[in-house]
């Protein structure tokens, strides 16, 4: 009845609005703000900051069934893909209560959350910056790393560091500092081949310059540096040329025993880059990784290899560190 109610104040007042001034039955229409709340939200919609609050009202409230708090956290994410509804998500404070949501019990409310979380902060550094206030890494962390995360989780996991680590010197320190980077190789072995791609395609992205010139300070955005000290650190080179000559299986139940050519692309880019970055080094990478290259290499001519997408000159990098 209420809503009828309603429909009818929104008629009437619709009506009045279509009456011209020289009419002489005109009567001046009622303001805006006279009518009820309610329906003006009908005709204008609810402002995007009191959409995002309901929104993590729903996907707080534990007495709202799983579906409806999904829902809301899908609702959240499309409002926050504006940059400014992402930056007022400090104003709003609901950095702290959506990075609650992230360890839920509950794998659909935690991925989803994870996906919010990772749609503030892409190509955001206002966002990023409100991000790293809560010192969130070692929740992401975890949830990348868990044996009890669930493959949607944990890619969405990815998601959220893909955001927040690349250009963003400060976040990779802090990445550090929470023991990241142990979780990160160890996700190239991910039974869930999409989190082992994601994970490769993150490396070489951390590890390109950042295109400004070279300075004795390095840019904020300068992430290069930090994650070969962390791949030499973690031998996570090691694991990669390995990953490429001895692929080990993935799926479910470790069924998929063929080579996935697009994770293949993304660890070879990654070697790639690192050996590209030395570049006028004197450093021998070793007898062991010289042995992973020269099977690389020998692949330059085969099926195989022509799916990696590689330049001449790439091929020439990975033969050249292999003698």
């Amino acid at each position: 009845m209420a809503s009828m109610a309603k429909m009818r104040d929104l008629l009437a007042w619709s009506t009045e609005h279509q009456t011209s001034p020289d009419d002489p039955n005109y009567v001046p229409p009622r303001p805006l703000q006279e009518l009820d709340p309610g329906l003006v939200d009908m005709i204008l919609g609810k402002p995007d900051a009191v959409r995002m609050r309901d929104a993590m009202a729903v996907a707080v409230d534990e007495s709202k069934s799983e579906e409806e708090r999904v829902v809301a956290l899908d609702d959240l994410e499309l409002l926050i893909e504006s940059l400014d509804n992402a930056n007022d998500m400090e104003v709003l404070k609901l950095w702290e209560p959506i990075l609650n949501l992230t360890t839920s019990p509950l794998p659909a409310i935690s991925a989803q959350a994870l996906w919010v979380v990772g749609t503030a902060v892409q190509n955001n550094p206002k966002s990023q910056t409100a991000f790293l206030k809560h010192e969130p890494f070692p929740t992401i962390i975890n949830a990348l790393s868990s044996d009890t995360s669930t493959n949607e989780v944990r890619a969405k996991a990815l998601y959220v560091l893909s955001g927040a680590l690349r250009h963003n010197r400060e976040a990779v320190v802090k990445f550090t500092e929470a023991k990241g980077w142990k979780a990160l190789k160890a996700a190239l072995e991910d039974p869930h081949i999409t989190v082992r791609r994601k994970t490769a395609f993150l490396l070489n992205a951390l590890l390109l310059p950042d295109g400004t010139l070279p300075s004795s300070t390095p840019s904020s955005l300068q992430t290069s540096d930090l994650t070969r000290s962390a791949i030499d650190t973690h031998n996570i080179l090691s694991s990669l040329t390995s990953s490429i000559v001895n692929p080990k299986p993935f799926g479910r139940n470790a069924d998929q025993t063929q080579p996935d050519a697009d994770y293949e692309e993304k660890a070879v880019r990654v070697v790639v880059t690192y050996l590209e970055g030395m570049k006028g080094s004197q450093t021998d990478v070793g007898e062991g990784l010289k042995k992973d290259l020269r099977a690389i290499s020998g692949e330059r001519k085969t099926e195989r290899g022509k799916e990696w997408g590689l330049e001449e000159d790439d091929w020439d990098v990975l033969q050249r560190h292999a003698e």
